[in-house]
């Protein structure tokens, strides 16, 4: 798995907005199947099924981080990467998923015992087995991304998901129940190996010492360890909804709680890879990887801002719209998540930060602290329902996003006041955005629904377009993105680095 040299003769940074543009267009493909499968899905099966789904997706989730153990970041992060510390890589990731996969399986009457839920005992081990398939897809994954390859990643995410959700129709048809949500962890789990492993073209040597094996171990440890603390906190709400109020009312949180996270975790995780190599070759060409990041970071929020705020605006006539009627006591639920989510997108670019300057132990270092401080803010808001656990979230996030500027800043020497300052006027625009399309629903609300949703999406982006096209700052950066984007779809015309 030797690295490519890279392509004199292309523009480091049209070559990256080509691999951003491929992963928007995939995130569109993969955001229209996530909508296909809501839509779908949550009319054929019950709010039951898919909470009891969600009960054991928290420890596959779990399985899948230690499973990666921060392994792909620091392969994904190394410089040089041979073929033997690839194999290396591969093999470490394999072991360590095939011993979670055994965990979860051994840990299944625990989990039935804690969720007082006698249906998991086969739900598990069967989840066990996606762990440990997606164990051996993490490593062919950098190996793409380090190569720049992002259509083979792109086609395999979008084609596995496909095929999954048909396959996952198909079952909830015919009456299977939460065994279609199964079926669809499974084959997305296999499709993407099968697929990744055949467009690779490579196979792992048998392991060996030395090779900076070691070192990369602690790497992707010291990642794994301040990913788990993020996990903790991303999935503490659905523990204790799961434990206190049972499978139907974890179903309505989850429900919420996907409709924030899935659209945009489809985006941003697999833009990670686009980053992270784009901000390493900027580094490698001598470029400022801090101001590339600073209009990726105005981009990426942008658009994610601008998803929460017009879907928080209309929700109470897009949900039951797309859901159906019997997901209502989502809405509230939604609409609370959606403005922590809209600070999350700037934490995942401190996130990339972290990793591009080479500091996983100050991520470690932050998370230690500011983890727990936001279980603390869930778990207090626990107590008051459904609700008061989304509000603990979203102070949660609204609390995260300065605290890691402020760490970035003391030990990567990050511009933090000029991101708090590049975010804060996404931020706003997106209430405005938030507020015209909510005022949009309450005089059309008697309108037909399609109606009342295209509307309110309509004005809240005429509306956040309009306050960032009003503040010069953001108007500049506007100014930059198409430029970018008109110079990455004509391959013949070279240009640099878009100017600050």
């Amino acid at each position: 798995m030797v690295e490519e040299p890279a392509d004199a003769e292309a523009d480091l940074s049209v070559r990256g907005a080509r691999g951003g543009g491929l992963v928007l267009l995939g995130s569109g493909a993969s955001f229209a199947i996530q909508i296909a499968s809501l839509l779908i899905l949550s009319r054929l099966l019950s709010p039951s099924d898919f909470g009891v789904v969600a009960m054991v997706t928290i420890f596959v989730a779990l399985g899948n981080l230690l499973r990666d153990f921060g392994l792909p970041l620091a392969g994904l992060q190394e410089r040089s990467l041979s073929h033997q510390q690839a194999s290396n890589l591969f093999w470490m990731s394999a072991v360590i998923a095939a011993v979670c996969s055994i965990v979860l399986v051994v840990s299944t009457p625990a989990l039935v015992t804690l969720f007082h839920e006698p249906r998991l005992t086969l739900i598990v081990p069967a989840l066990a087995v996606a762990v440990f398939l997606g164990g051996l897809t993490s490593q062919l994954q950098v190996h793409l991304a380090r190569r720049m390859q992002f259509t083979v990643l792109v086609a395999s995410d979008v084609i596995g998901q496909l095929v999954a959700l048909a396959a996952a129709v198909a079952l909830a048809i015919g009456g299977a129940g939460y065994w279609a949500l199964v079926a669809q962890s499974l084959t997305a789990a296999f499709l993407t190996l099968l697929f990744r492993w055949v467009a690779c073209r490579w196979m792992p040597t048998a392991p060996r010492r030395g090779h900076g094996a070691f070192r990369l171990l602690k790497t992707g440890a010291t990642y794994g360890f301040a990913q788990m603390l993020t996990f903790a906190q991303s999935n503490v709400g659905t523990l204790l909804i799961g434990a206190q109020l049972g499978a139907t009312q974890l179903g309505y949180y989850n429900r919420a709680y996907q409709l924030l996270t899935a659209p945009a975790g489809r985006l941003l995780d697999p833009l990670t890879q686009v980053v992270v190599t784009t901000l390493n070759r900027a580094k490698a060409a001598q470029r400022d990887p801090d101001e590339l990041l600073f209009k990726i970071q105005f981009g990426v929020g942008t658009f994610i801002v601008w998803m929460f705020a017009v879907t928080a605006g209309t929700a109470p006539a897009l949900i039951p719209l797309t859901l159906g009627d019997q997901w209502i006591p989502a809405v509230p639920i939604f609409q609370v998540l959606a403005a922590g989510g809209a600070v999350w997108v700037f934490n995942h670019v401190s996130y990339w930060a972290f990793i591009v300057k080479e500091k996983p132990a100050a991520l470690l270092t932050y998370n230690f602290v500011s983890k727990p401080l936001a279980i603390a803010s869930i778990y207090i808001g626990s107590h008051f329902g459904l609700i008061g656990v989304a509000w603990g979230y979203s102070a949660a996030m609204a609390l995260s996003w300065p605290l890691n500027l402020l760490w970035l800043a003391r030990t990567a020497g990050l511009p933090a006041r000029r991101f708090l300052a590049n975010g804060f006027r996404v931020l706003l625009a997106g209430a405005f955005a938030a507020a015209t399309s909510a005022v949009t629903y309450s005089l059309l609300v008697q309108g037909p629904p399609l109606v009342t949703v295209a509307a309110g999406v309509l004005t809240g982006t005429a509306a956040m377009a309009a306050v960032l096209l009003a503040l010069p700052a953001s108007r500049a950066l506007f100014a930059d993105w198409i430029r970018l984007v008109r110079s990455s779809l004509l391959p013949r015309i070279k240009v640099g680095l878009p100017n600050a």
